[in-house]
């Protein structure tokens, strides 16, 4: 009887144990998929993670032969543009003692996955250190835009957002191309540009890995308020003030 009873207890447990093996092997895949943002939280989530200060000196510590570089990246407007189709813009700079780098990112949504557009600009002079300014003098001049647009798209995997536009990659003003590989974290972003010469040969492959070093400010609704907030106060206090100081004028003539 004892045996018997142990017997239907082992079964149960070995049922028990394979229902807890097959759910290890369902759930998380359900869970994956509920994790994915929609599109939308997507694109906002992105441009959080890519605009900001970042360099590579992490690299450079390892690797000493590896030069340093400094990005830069916010959020910026085309003039004309009433920003009614959801792209996000935003103005790339990069500085190392080999080069100086700025470009044009438009994201935006696709089918599935964010749409990153990358041109170059005709006449870069004028724009260097743009970031440094006021988001509201942050405009680009659609005119200053060249017309080839470098495209790739970038998925969410893993709370990361990664994007690869091999083989055919991106045609060079020397008749090669780019393959660029990129992934976006939450404060680091890994590249690697793989640049090809006209005959196919392999010029340059160096990943770069970046790390935020600070944030970029941004102007927003709430910021705005703020502000707006912070000048009733001032008003306030400015009107108090002659009052304030014709006290301490009387007190220290008495």
């Amino acid at each position: 009887m004892r045996d018997s009873l142990a017997i239907a207890m082992m079964n149960q447990l070995k049922a028990y144990a394979l229902t807890f093996l097959l759910a290890g092997f369902v759930f998380p895949q359900k869970s994956l998929a509920a994790d994915t943002p929609p599109l939308a939280d997507q694109l906002k989530e992105i441009i959080e993670w890519f605009t900001g200060k970042f360099n590579n000196a992490q690299d450079v510590a390892s690797n000493p032969s590896v030069p340093f570089i400094s990005m830069t990246n916010c959020q910026v407007q085309l003039d004309g543009d009433s920003g009614t189709n959801g792209t996000q813009n935003v103005y790339l700079e990069q500085s190392s003692p080999v080069f100086n780098r700025v470009r044009f990112y438009s994201f935006g949504l696709g089918s599935g996955a964010i749409d990153l557009g990358i041109r170059s600009f005709i006449n870069s002079s004028s724009l260097s250190g743009l970031c440094d300014r006021p988001p509201s003098q942050r405009i680009i001049s659609q005119n200053n835009l060249a017309a080839a647009v470098c495209s790739l798209n970038l998925t969410y995997q893993d709370n990361s957002y990664v994007g690869r536009n091999e083989p055919n990659g991106c045609p060079t003003s020397t008749g090669g191309k780019v393959v660029s590989n990129v992934s976006i974290q939450a404060n680091s972003i890994n590249s690697l540009d793989q640049i090809f010469s006209s005959s196919g040969q392999l010029l340059v492959a160096t990943p770069v890995n970046f790390q935020r070093i600070a944030t970029v400010p941004e102007s927003s609704p709430l910021a705005g308020l703020a502000i707006a907030g912070a000048g009733l106060v001032f008003l306030k206090r400015k009107k108090q003030t002659p009052v304030l100081m014709m006290k301490s004028v009387s007190s220290k003539q008495s």
